[in-house]
């Protein structure tokens, strides 16, 4: 009672979830992009960085130790 041999899987059913997400997570970043850009959804005042890239500032100073570079030019009383 021996199973016959399994062909092996295509390259797309063992990596669906790589060809699914990687364009799924591109397409994020430049729709978070092109809305940034965009004025008449927000102005350049209010522009705020990719949030993996504001994560990343935050992490990098937890690292070094460094302050908030936004804080640094305020005056305590």
């Amino acid at each position: 009672m021996n199973k016959p041999p399994q062909p092996p899987q295509s390259f797309v059913k063992r990596n669906l979830v790589s060809i699914v997400m990687v364009p799924t997570i591109i397409a994020f970043h430049y729709g978070w992009n092109v809305m940034q850009n965009n004025r008449a959804l927000v102005q350049e005042h209010e522009q705020i960085d990719l949030p993996v890239v504001t994560f990343a500032k935050f992490v990098w100073r937890k690292v070094t130790g460094s302050e908030d570079p936004s804080k640094a030019n305020t005056k305590s009383s």
